[in-house]
C-alpha cells in the first residue's frame, strides 16, 4: 500500500513538473475560458435559431461578429427574445470573456517567454541532443564561452541542440552563449525532477563538469549524478570530469563512457574526448612521465621526407616522431612525401625510455 502511495505521489510531482512549466499550462488555463465561450456562442445561435427562425450558418455568423464587436449589421435580432438572448449571452458575458482571453493569451506570451529566458521552461522536444550539467564556479562565462564555442567548431556536433542544466545564470544566459543557440534550465544537477525537465533520457550526449577544480568533493556530486542518469536510464554517451584519478574507476563503474581531469584553460581536449572518446588518455598521458610522453630532441635534418623519419623511428623502435622544427616554426605531422628541414624533431617515447641525438643520427645514417 505504502509502495502504492509513493508510486502515485511520484507520477503527480512528474505531471505537475510537466503541466506547471510549458505549453500545457498554457492551453489548460485558455482552454476553461475558451470553453465557456464557445458554450455561450452555441446557446446564442440556438436562441436565433428559434427565435429569429434564423439558419444556422446566419446565425452562428450573427453570433460571432457580434461577440467580436464587428456587427456587419446584415443580420440583428427583431423579437424580445432575441434581444434578450443577445444581450445576456453576448454583450453581458461573451465578449468580457473574449477580453479576458485575449488578456490572458497575451499575459501567457509574456511568461512563456520570461520562462524561457531565465530557464523555467521545459522544452518537451528537446531529443538527440547534447546536455551539460553543472558550470564551474569560477570563471563560468569565459569558459563556457570557449567550451560551447569548440562544440560548435566540432562538426560531429555543429548541427546538435544543446543544453545547459545550472544554478548559475537565475536571470538567464549572457549573449555570448545564446548565439552558439543554447538553452538552459535552471536547477541543480542533484535533482531528479531537473534531469527529468532537461529530457535526460532523450540526450545523445551528457558532459558532466566539476564544479570545483581544485575540489575532490565535485567527484562526489559527479557520482551522485550518474546514479541518478543510471536510475533514470539514459544511452547517451557520458563524460566526466575527475579531480582524483582514484576516482576514476568508480565513476567508469558508475556508468561513465569518458573520464577526464578537468582542464579549465583547454575545453578543447573535452571535446576532442568527446568526438573521439579514447583520445582523452592519450592527451592526458603526453603531460606526465607516467606512460607515453613527448620529448624534444635537437638533431639537424636536410630534405628527409617524413614518412622515412616515421620509418626509421618506428623500424629502430625510437617511438613516434609527431613534429619538426625549423626557423619558421613547429610543423606538427606534416604530409607524408614532404622534405623536412629543421633542427630538432619532437617525438613520443613511453615511460622510461630514453632516446638521444646520437640515436636517431646513428639511425637516419
Amino acid at each position: 500500500m505504502i509502495n502504492q502511495l509513493m508510486t502515485m505521489l511520484h507520477w503527480k510531482q512528474r505531471w505537475h513538473l510537466k503541466y506547471a512549466s510549458g505549453r500545457q499550462l498554457t492551453a489548460y488555463k485558455l482552454g476553461r475560458p475558451l470553453l465557456l465561450l464557445i458554450a455561450l456562442i452555441l446557446i446564442h445561435s440556438l436562441a436565433m435559431v428559434y427565435f429569429e427562425s434564423l439558419s444556422w450558418g446566419d446565425a452562428l455568423w450573427l453570433s460571432v461578429t457580434t461577440v467580436t464587436t464587428v456587427g456587419y449589421g446584415d443580420f440583428s435580432p427583431s423579437t424580445w427574445q432575441g434581444r434578450l438572448a443577445t444581450t445576456l449571452c453576448l454583450y453581458l458575458f461573451a465578449i468580457s470573456i473574449l477580453a479576458q482571453l485575449a488578456a490572458l493569451f497575451f499575459e501567457m506570451r509574456i511568461k512563456t517567454r520570461e520562462d524561457k529566458l531565465k530557464g523555467n521552461w521545459i522544452w518537451d522536444d528537446m531529443k538527440n541532443h547534447l546536455l551539460i550539467l553543472n558550470t564551474p564556479d569560477e570563471n563560468t562565462d569565459t569558459y563556457l564561452e570557449r567550451l560551447i564555442g569548440q562544440i560548435r567548431a566540432t562538426p560531429k556536433f555543429e548541427q546538435l541542440p544543446l543544453q545547459i542544466l545550472t544554478r548559475k545564470y537565475p536571470d538567464g544566459l549572457p549573449h555570448e552563449l545564446t548565439q552558439h543557440g543554447i538553452i538552459h534550465y535552471h536547477g541543480a544537477a542533484q535533482s531528479m525532477a531537473n534531469l527529468e525537465a532537461v529530457n535526460l533520457g532523450e540526450a545523445k550526449y551528457i558532459v558532466i563538469l566539476a564544479r570545483d577544480a581544485g575540489d575532490s568533493l565535485s567527484d562526489s556530486l559527479s557520482f551522485d549524478i550518474l546514479s541518478r542518469i543510471e536510475e533514470l536510464g539514459s544511452t547517451a554517451m557520458i563524460a566526466v570530469e575527475c579531480i582524483l584519478d582514484e576516482n576514476r574507476q568508480r565513476l567508469i563503474k558508475a556508468g561513465a563512457d569518458i573520464v577526464l581531469r578537468p582542464i579549465r584553460a583547454y575545453p578543447e581536449l573535452l571535446v576532442r574526448a568527446l568526438a573521439n572518446p579514447g583520445t582523452e588518455a592519450v592527451l592526458e598521458n603526453l603531460f606526465t612521465h607516467d606512460e607515453s610522453h613527448l620529448q624534444r630532441i635537437d638533431i639537424h635534418l636536410q630534405d628527409i621526407r617524413w614518412k622515412d623519419v616515421i620509418t626509421v623511428f618506428l623500424n629502430n623502435d625510437l617511438g613516434i616522431p609527431m613534429a619538426y622544427i625549423d626557423a619558421t616554426g613547429v610543423h606538427s605531422n606534416p604530409l607524408a612525401d614532404s622534405l623536412c628541414s629543421g633542427t630538432a624533431i619532437i617525438a613520443m617515447i613511453r615511460a622510461g625510455q630514453a632516446i638521444s641525438a646520437d640515436d636517431i643520427r646513428r639511425a637516419l645514417n
